[in-house]
């Protein structure tokens, strides 16, 4: 008993140093540089979580006095808005059909640009622009293709004999919600193509050449060998193609305006707060956006994670 008190007592100082330790150096040095981060997230992401998600339980409208609370008002009304359905309608076929090119073509960019040896420098330079411009100048250079009078899509198809005459393309709903969603694809894929190809370029060629070794087919040396392998760079770039997806606003504006026909929540949200300034009910709207997009990128991430890791 005495000789188990005394281990204790020993053992205190031991711990103590441990703990001095772990504060002291490199830990202090990694705190110390990460501290900025740590205050600028709590800043700029944090605190304005927590005011809109608190502004949103209050009615909050420049034109009527007051910010009285109105508890759960605003998020029972998004259920009976008829536009905000249609928004939320339109916001999935887009997300739909944009994760699924983007991370199709990204992946196919990407093993394409891995078997390319000379010339990748500038090669990926050029892949990586339209990622880089501006999204509203993205939208506006595609506008003038979609353009019914002087457009490059009218013009090419008319020299082809694709089509007689001019169309206007944004006038029906289905096409303009597959073009709108192509001017975003064209934007955000070459970000996934970088970012598998990060990911691809890490694999060691020993797996390669055993697999050939061994007589596999291609296809089983991608799913046995590549597939698992850049599964941690898949689940990222499924998730940032979510939740940029979710937050498609400029691309639709500047095609279509306020049309309800093709109309993304964003596009709902930024009428509600800054053209009917009801900021509360825009916020409320915001907090369900964020929520959805956080929900459904756990979702991807898990899935993936569990459908590539072998242990």
């Amino acid at each position: 008993m005495a000789m188990s008190i005394e281990a204790n007592v020993a053992a205190k100082p031991s711990r103590k140093s441990q703990l001095r330790r772990l504060l002291g150096g490199e830990a202090a040095l990694g705190l110390a540089l990460s501290s900025p981060v740590v205050v600028l997230m709590l800043a700029l992401v944090f605190v304005p979580f927590v005011v809109t998600l608190w502004e949103s339980f209050h009615r909050v409208n420049p034109m009527l006095p007051g910010t009285p609370f109105v508890g759960i008002k605003n998020y029972v009304q998004m259920f009976k808005d008829g536009q905000v359905h249609s928004a939320w309608i339109n916001t999935w076929i887009y997300v739909i059909l944009a994760v699924v090119i983007e991370i199709l073509g990204g992946l196919g960019a990407a093993l394409l640009l891995n078997k390319v040896k000379t010339g990748r420098r500038w090669l990926l330079a050029a892949v990586i622009l339209p990622w880089a411009l501006p999204p509203v100048v993205n939208a506006i250079i595609w506008s003038w293709i979609y353009n019914p009078h002087y457009g490059l899509l009218n013009g090419l198809l008319l020299k082809t004999g694709l089509i007689e005459q001019s169309h206007v393309w944004l006038n029906d709903r289905a096409t303009a919600l597959f073009l709108i969603v192509l001017v975003h694809v064209w934007r955000m894929m070459p970000l996934n193509a970088v970012i598998i190809l990060a990911a691809l370029q890490t694999i060691p060629n020993e797996l390669y050449e055993a697999a050939k070794v061994d007589g596999a087919s291609p296809l089983r040396t991608f799913r046995m060998i590549t597939l698992p392998l850049i599964g941690g760079a898949f689940g990222i770039a499924l998730t940032q193609s979510t939740i940029t997806a979710f937050n498609l606003f400029d691309e639709a504006w500047i095609l279509t305006g306020s049309s309800a026909a093709t109309r993304p929540i964003q596009s709902q949200i930024y009428m509600t707060a800054f053209q009917n300034l009801n900021f509360s009910y825009g916020m409320a709207m915001s907090i369900t956006v964020m929520l959805v997009s956080i929900i459904v990128s756990a979702l991807y991430v898990r899935r993936v994670y569990r459908a590539t890791r072998y242990d």
